[in-house]
């Protein structure tokens, strides 16, 4: 029993594939009349070998020396691809040795699981998940007798092996077939003819046949050329439009969590050739990062996601970023995600299962809770007024600034306007210490819910309110923290930064219309984790609307 690993090209990557097999030595093409049912199908195939000169020291030579023996010199490997052009006007290529790396780079990364969709598992021998953004970022599963695609939402397939049901008579292939960017086959007669029947069958099946199987597929990027692409659309959508920069609450530094809630201070670097450009502020934004640019003669669009962002926390520098690490972007066009500086791919049942996930969490839209210009104004007014006389020898507005900016910003705000006209109690602020970490329990509480509160409109903003709430949820489970008042609902509070409005007719929020597909993935693992520690998860969405 042989094996065929089958690629199917990018036609939009034909002319570089074409480019880079000259690498390889090219034999004549053949032309080949395959038999297909009652027809002839003519195929073309050309081969392609490389077969490096000389030889090469393996890696664990050091053993052999210190026993006092020659070196171990290898021949270096050979390898080989064919290429196919089939009637349909396909391009394939069927790889040996490592050639398949060559291929991987171009292939049509959705050709294997749009055939292994519209085929009956019997068994399932072996998964392989991913979940960025989740701490299980990497899972592979071996299964014994198992016969359903099972996984989350916020996962989504990089491989899967399986043995398919096939009818009664069926020889063409084996039943184990191993999907990723690449089908391989297992086949008694390795041929050109069983290649070319190989192909004609997927590609009736994929023509034919409906899809059975929902297998999303989210992979990380590793196609450099695509890679490049995406960032350069990237950077010319930061020339047209404002990139919000987005400064996280915590980050691991070491071993350590460092949190910085409020009076964060920041340095903006960037160096071009010996030029060195720097400048401290007390305030991160867009505005900030054109003012730095403008200063020392630098384009912006094409300088900005370089800016190296230091953060200090009591004097000190805790963190440096990229910008390009700090924002979020979405490009429909390519269907791939930029988070944390690291870009994914995602397809329509990746979108799909989310959808379905996320539909299922209970979300509540009260408006009298709505964050207006006017309420955060008569705040601040009455605070003028009672803590005025401890700024001695200040002007007014500076102290207005102070009060704005330093002590009653506006999510300190909102907690503190619930407890004062709605009953709420406010915890907001209340640092409990677990393990030498500082943790928030919760920032509000009201009848048997706990909330976590938090403001913005974009996924690397409001991410960190969950990364908060399962934190919370975990001490107060483990009894690090104690807590006197009863917990049945962990709730987060979305106070959105946008004018527009989620709900959908009947007045209830449709978390799916959210356009932040990193948040939505969270969601989807929050619900689960505050459900599997026996508890009911709630959102609550409100808006900010000054």
């Amino acid at each position: 029993m042989g094996s065929i690993n089958l690629y199917k090209i990018d036609n939009a990557k034909l002319p570089d594939f074409l480019r880079e097999l000259g690498k390889y030595e090219e034999r004549d093409a053949r032309q080949q009349e395959v038999i297909i049912g009652d027809n002839s199908k003519t195929y073309e195939f050309q081969l392609y070998i490389s077969e490096p000169q000389g030889k090469r020291t393996v890696p664990w030579n050091w053993v052999m020396a210190a026993f006092d023996e020659d070196d171990i010199e290898v021949v270096k490997s050979p390898s080989a691809l064919l290429h196919i052009k089939a009637p349909s006007g396909n391009t394939y290529a069927v790889t040996f040795s490592h050639s398949f790396f060559l291929a991987d780079k171009y292939a049509d990364r959705e050709f294997a699981f749009n055939f292994a969709r519209r085929l009956e598992f019997d068994v399932i021998r072996t998964t392989a998940l991913t979940s960025p953004n989740s701490q299980r970022n990497r899972t592979v599963n071996s299964y014994i007798d198992y016969k359903d695609v099972e996984f989350d939402s916020g996962e989504s397939f990089s491989k899967i092996k399986f043995n398919e049901k096939q009818p009664d008579g069926f020889s063409l292939y084996a039943p184990t077939l191993e999907i990723g960017n690449s089908i391989k086959f297992n086949v008694k007669d390795e041929s050109l003819d069983m290649v070319a029947k190989l192909i004609e069958y997927v590609e009736n099946t994929i023509r034919t046949k409906q899809e059975r199987n929902k297998i999303p597929v989210f992979s990380k990027i590793r196609d450099k050329d695509k890679i490049d692409r995406l960032n350069t659309k990237l950077r010319k959508a930061v020339a047209i439009c404002s990139a919000e920069i987005v400064i996280p609450e915590f980050d691991i530094i070491g071993a350590n969590e460092v949190f910085n809630r409020t009076d964060c201070e920041f340095d903006l670097l960037y160096s071009e050739g010996n030029n060195h450009y720097h400048t401290h502020t007390t305030n991160l934004s867009d505005t900030e990062l054109h003012s730095f640019c403008d200063e020392n003669k630098l384009v912006y669009a094409t300088v900005v996601l370089d800016i190296v962002v230091a953060r200090y926390k009591d004097g000190k520098i805790v963190v440096r970023k990229k910008v390009q690490d700090l924002i979020e972007y979405t490009d429909d066009q390519e269907r791939s995600v930029l988070a944390n500086g690291i870009w994914y791919d995602f397809n329509d049942d990746y979108l799909t299962y989310l959808r379905d996930s996320i539909a299922e969490i209970k979300a509540e839209y009260h408006p009298e809770y709505d964050f207006t210009t006017q309420a955060y104004q008569d705040f601040l007014d009455e605070k003028y007024k009672v803590e005025a006389p401890s700024y001695k020898g200040k002007e007014e507005k500076d102290i207005r600034e102070a009060l704005r900016k330093k002590k009653y910003y506006a999510e300190r705000v909102f907690n503190l306007l619930r407890e004062a006209n709605d009953g709420f109690e406010n915890h907001d602020r209340g640092i409990d210490s677990v393990d030498g970490q500082k943790i928030e329990l919760m920032d509000l509480y009201s009848d048997g819910k706990m909330f976590a509160v938090k403001m913005g409109n974009t996924s690397a903003k409001l991410c960190y309110v969950i990364d908060q709430s399962l934190t919370a949820l975990k001490a107060y489970r483990n009894h690090s923290i104690a807590f006197s008042s009863e917990i049945n609902t962990v709730v987060l509070w979305i106070v959105l930064d946008t004018a527009t409005h989620i709900e959908d007719e009947n007045g209830k929020p449709d978390l799916n219309r959210l356009k932040m597909l990193m948040l939505k993935n969270r969601l989807d693992q929050w619900k689960k984790e505050v459900r599997v520690q026996g508890y009911k998860p709630l959102i609550y969405i409100n808006y900010d609307q000054r």
